[in-house]
């Protein structure tokens, strides 16, 4: 009986087999989608108010000299618009805490050189722009502005607000920086899920003072320099020298020689030695 059970068992086909139940596999997690991948914000520095985009590397400028921001959405929207929170020059690239010089802080000016520039006209992409004075604070060569920014709810016409796809925590409405900073509004937390960092660094320069007058003195008169005196030429040793008077006693006694012997050939007879030189002249007679 026993055996064919198990002859059963063995048949192909003789008595269904179940396949044993399977755990679901979980899904593998899905890459980010393309929204993710996009950059949110655009934050671009500049030396002078109409020189946006730059074009070209980082930032350079002067210490204490004026810098200008502006900052926009990547992917300009008819609904959204963005918010500045926070912003702050320092020496290090990560926004850690630290010594830095603050330039806005929940949305309104922390430091007396922060000024806002107009806005430009309504129906262009709206980015948010302001300057600052870049004081030498720090004693870096290369520092960092690092700006926190948050989209929020544009107003569209008086009164009416952007009706956007609902997200899980609300965002702010847009209000212009004056309105803002009355205390009218929403004020900006530092704190959030919906803020973003971005961070641009600037080349500092230190400009070279030109040389100026001498400072003078109160009641004495500022002397002209005068030139530096020409080195004397060097001293002769003492062998040339003793060749120069050598030369010099030998040119010397060779001249003396020359003038005695012109001298005695040219010096007149005296007067019994012509007169014996001289035989064929006539001689005068005896009176007889």
């Amino acid at each position: 009986m026993l055996g064919a059970a198990l002859l059963l068992l063995l048949l192909p086909g003789a008595c269904p087999v179940h396949p044993l139940p399977t755990l679901p596999v979980p899904p593998f997690p899905g890459t980010p989608g393309p929204w993710l991948r996009r950059p949110l914000f655009r934050l671009e520095l500049s030396d002078a108010e109409d020189a946006f985009p730059r074009l070209g590397g980082p930032l350079e400028v002067p210490a204490d000299s004026r810098v200008f921001v502006q900052a926009a959405l990547a992917r300009p929207s008819p609904g959204w618009d963005l918010a500045l929170h926070r912003c702050s020059v320092t020496p290090s690239s990560r926004p850690a805490p630290g010594p830095a010089l603050v330039l806005l802080r929940g949305g309104c000016p922390a430091d007396a050189s922060v000024t806002f520039l107009p806005p430009p006209p309504p129906d262009s992409a709206r980015p948010a722009r302001f300057s600052f004075r870049l004081r030498p604070v720090f004693n870096a060569s290369v520092q960092f502005l690092h700006c926190q920014l948050s989209r929020c709810r544009r107003r569209l016409g008086a009164g009416r607000i952007a009706r956007p796809r609902p997200l899980r925590s609300p965002l702010p409405q847009c209000l212009p920086p004056v309105e803002a900073c009355a205390g009218n509004g929403e004020s900006l937390g530092t704190n959030g899920p919906h803020l973003h960092t971005l961070t641009q660094p600037i080349v500092v320069t230190v400009p070279q003072p030109l040389p100026g007058p001498p400072k003078s003195l109160p009641g004495k008169a500022v002397r002209a320099q005068t030139p530096a005196p020409a080195p004397a030429p060097a001293a002769l040793g003492p062998a040339p020298v003793v060749a120069l008077v050598l030369a010099a006693f030998v040119l010397g006694a060779a001249l003396a020689a020359g003038l005695s012997l012109v001298c005695a050939h040219s010096a007149s007879p005296p007067p019994g030695q012509q007169a014996r030189a001289s035989p064929s002249s006539p001689q005068p007679r005896r009176p007889q």
